[in-house]
């Protein structure tokens, strides 16, 4: 019962989760890469949503040292990461989350 139990609970938590809490979050809590950080880094550069999500979907599906926004030191550290395999609605759902989750653009007051 307790296993029924326990599967239950994983398999929904997994239902639950968006793309980004799925495919994002898991990689750079274990590398201790923050988040916050790599996103400010892609914001520099880019300078505003349209462009950021288009060069971060492309980064993800043909990563390159050329294109990362890390510096020399993190991807010494870190390498340069897998392509990530997701379809298009989940890219977009998980780059639409990291934006939402740390932009403030509107949440300054």
């Amino acid at each position: 019962m307790k296993k029924i139990l326990m599967c239950t609970i994983a398999v929904t938590t997994l239902w639950s989760q968006n793309s980004f809490e799925q495919n994002c979050i898991p990689c750079h809590t274990e590398r201790k890469v923050s988040l916050q950080k790599a996103y400010m880094n892609a914001l520099l550069v880019y300078g505003g949503k349209k462009n950021m999500k288009a060069a971060l979907e492309y980064y993800f599906r043909y990563p390159n040292k050329s294109t990362s926004v890390m510096d020399e030191e993190f991807i010494q550290k870190y390498g340069i990461k897998e392509p990530l395999r997701l379809d298009p609605k989940e890219m977009n759902e998980a780059l639409d989350e990291y934006w939402d989750r740390y932009t403030v653009v509107g949440k300054l007051r």
